[in-house]
């Protein structure tokens, strides 16, 4: 199977697919730690 550009590089890799689609992701770390990831993509329901 031929991998996706970005593949495998956690972030970034996410990011470069979103866009890909011509979508986008957005992250920031929460207090007392973790991270909220919110991702938004132009695909119909």
């Amino acid at each position: 199977m031929p991998r996706v550009p970005g593949s495998g590089q956690g972030l970034i890799g996410l990011a470069e697919r979103a866009s890909l689609a011509g979508g986008r992701i957005g992250h920031h770390a929460l207090p007392g730690g973790g991270f909220h990831l919110e991702a938004w993509l132009p695909w119909e329901s």
